[in-house]
């Protein structure tokens, strides 16, 4: 074999490595819609200790999902394996994953309960995530890599997998599945909104840190492995909220222009 193919051998098996992160973040999202229609079979049979663990389950695999969505972009780019099948390839994944997966999880869980209602507004999400998703393959290039403009459908599947992890007990009362519905509709049009959210590729490992960050970083892992759920909660929600109120904050406080420098004279 000539050297020129085995290179080229060698190139098509550095793509396979992205494209098979996109594949497993599939496969979770698929796993999280089988465990929530197994949690509302076990409801149907009034079985809801089972339900919760099948609800915690998926929202599980929701969480590992996203590790791989995150995983998939970031090896491409380092092994410089980036494509445009890979892009489009991704994105049709995370439209399962992070749109119909949630959709059904949250229907499951709670809206339900709404009979059509609930069902429309679990499609409304998935809608939003879809939309989401187009849009941001228009705009890649286009803003400030430091902001994701409207909140990011990972982030918008992941608010709803921490919610019902927080709770996982099936929602049987209408007013309860009423105020969920507003917040899957509130992350639903976050995710259109053209309100910005700070991205974390604009943060640079590379910088040198004081102690203080290590410091801090050994306190989130230690309230970590004693209260994951209610921290993911808070993670979630406090991300959700960070970007109408950063918008609010802009507006009450706008930035000052630079001052403009006067050229000096020149001496006659």
């Amino acid at each position: 074999m000539k050297k020129a193919d085995v290179q080229r051998n060698l190139r098509r098996g550095v793509f396979v490595i992205p494209t098979f992160l996109t594949v497993m973040n599939l496969f979770f999202g698929f796993r999280c819609m089988v465990n929530s229609m197994r949690a509302m079979q076990a409801i149907t049979d009034g079985r809801p200790d089972e339900a919760m663990k099948y609800f915690q389950i998926a929202c599980v695999a929701l969480f590992i999902a996203a590790i791989f969505d995150t995983f998939d972009g970031l090896i491409a780019r380092s092994l410089g394996a980036t494509s445009e099948f890979g892009k489009e390839y991704d994105s049709l994944a995370d439209v399962v994953t992070f749109g119909a997966a949630p959709a059904v999880l949250v229907y499951a869980w709670g809206l339900h309960t709404l009979d059509r209602l609930g069902g429309g507004i679990a499609f409304l999400f998935l809608v939003a995530v879809s939309l989401r998703l187009a849009r941001f393959n228009v705009m890649t290039g286009k803003t400030d890599y430091r902001y994701f403009v409207g909140l990011p459908s990972p982030a918008g599947a992941l608010t709803i997998a921490a919610i019902v992890n927080y709770a996982p007990a099936p929602i049987r009362d209408e007013p309860f599945a009423m105020v969920m519905l507003l917040v899957t509709t509130f992350v639903a049009f976050a995710m259109v909104s053209p309100v910005r959210y700070r991205s974390q590729k604009g943060l640079n490992l590379q910088k040198e840190r004081s102690l203080m960050t290590f410091v801090v970083l050994a306190l989130f892992i230690g309230v970590f492995s004693k209260w994951p759920r209610e921290l993911l909660f808070v993670l979630a929600i406090g991300y959700l909220v960070s970007g109408p109120l950063l918008k609010l904050w802009s507006i009450a406080f706008p930035a000052r222009p630079a001052p403009e420098t006067l050229e000096p004279l020149e001496s006659p």
